[in-house]
């Protein structure tokens, strides 16, 4: 497992995700707790907010991304899952990719997902919590120190 680098992670704690609703958008941050009127548009005991673009934060093609959302829509039907459209950006609106926040995506299942289409990092949480970020990276190797990283989970590959 690669290691996340320090910007890579501040970019994602910093990030912009937005869920567009029936009522317009809310906005998520990692490590504050959900906006009000979430579970009115989208009743969940967890969410999970995940895209199939640009795997591993490299670019990909518009098509590429594209193909890749269909197949993880479909995914996401299969397992007959409620979701919103989202799109996530960095502060300026820079680095769009659109992706879905999906209600009741169990733990296993997100990190099945995130891992099959090469993601390394999604959002995860439960009702009444903060969102978390889950990245799927080791922690970066020049250190931690000035990024909180109360919200972060690093995810271990299985063995």
């Amino acid at each position: 497992m690669q290691p996340a680098t320090r910007g890579l992670l501040g970019a994602y704690l910093e990030a912009r995700y937005e869920v567009h609703g029936p009522g317009g958008i809310l906005l998520l941050r990692p490590g504050q707790p959900a906006p009000q009127g979430l579970d009115a548009v989208l009743p969940a005991a967890r969410w999970t907010l995940i895209t199939a673009s640009n795997p591993g934060s490299q670019p990909r093609s518009g098509a590429d991304n594209h193909r890749a959302d269909a197949i993880l829509q479909a995914g996401l039907d299969a397992l007959g899952l409620r979701r919103l459209p989202t799109l996530a950006s960095d502060p300026q609106g820079n680095w769009p990719e659109p992706g879905w926040l999906v209600a009741d995506l169990s733990t296993a299942d997100t990190d099945a997902l995130a891992r099959r289409f090469g993601q390394a990092g999604v959002l995860h949480w439960r009702t009444g919590e903060a969102v978390r970020q889950r990245i799927y990276l080791a922690p970066p190797a020049d250190g931690l120190e000035g990024i909180d990283t109360t919200c972060v989970e690093w995810v271990v590959p299985p063995p």
